[in-house]
């Protein structure tokens, strides 16, 4: 008597645990109305198998879509873009969030030469080797986004640089342009679900007047990246 009362309790908090009400019904009924010890045994290991199951299905990891499917849905996105967004000069970017990492492309520098004579003038230097503002491109990558990797530029100095030295008057400003990427969401039916997000990039530095707030004391180096 205490045995099926026991065994009861045990299908009744499958029961609950499981949501496999149908089917933890069916095989409480088999085990409680059978006396064959061979039946109650097959009947537990089913019970086992089924939670067994269960777990495993609600440890799953969820997938990322196939990149075909990404790479149609951004370009669906970057066709809705207005032109009005392209140039921006805000400086909020995704590269502050923790996930993304940033890396120097081999060959470029941030270190800021002492003035202009510093910089490299032939004919096949790129202008950022060569701008009042010269910069540097780096490698952006970010696991949650599509596409995962991007490339920017990072001013190297932020005086603008003059035959004698680093102006006074003048400062190296980032610009920026609007790109969409797509940037992973939730998990829905064990695939995350990527959405439309427009980020700024920096493409480029360019020599401007010092805004009046700021200070004259900045630091001539290189801007971290």
């Amino acid at each position: 008597m205490y045995n099926e009362m026991y065994y009861a309790s045990f299908f009744l908090l499958l029961f609950t645990l499981t949501g496999s009400s149908a089917r933890v019904k069916t095989y409480g009924c088999a085990y409680l109305n059978t006396g064959n010890s061979l039946l109650r045994i097959i009947t537990m290991l089913a019970v086992i198998e089924m939670v067994v199951s269960a777990c495993v299905h609600t440890t799953s990891t969820c997938g990322t879509p196939a990149r075909v499917n990404l790479a149609i849905q951004l370009r669906s996105a970057r066709n809705s873009i207005s032109p009005e967004s392209l140039l921006l000069t805000a400086r909020e970017s995704d590269r502050q969030s923790s996930n993304v990492t940033t890396t120097i492309l081999e060959g470029e520098t941030n270190v800021c030469p002492e003035n202009l004579n510093e910089l490299d003038n032939t004919m096949h230097t790129p202008t950022r080797h060569r701008s009042t503002c010269p910069y540097y491109m780096v490698s952006e990558h970010n696991p949650n986004r599509f596409p995962a990797t991007l490339t920017s530029v990072r001013c190297r100095c932020q005086q603008c640089l003059e035959a004698g030295g680093r102006s006074l008057e003048n400062v190296c400003e980032p610009v920026y342009v609007t790109e969409v990427v797509l940037m992973q969401g939730e998990c829905d039916n064990d695939v995350f679900q990527y959405n439309p997000t427009e980020i700024q990039i920096q493409v480029a530095c360019t020599c401007a007047r010092r805004r009046e707030e700021e200070s004259s004391s900045d630091n001539e180096g290189p801007i971290p990246i």
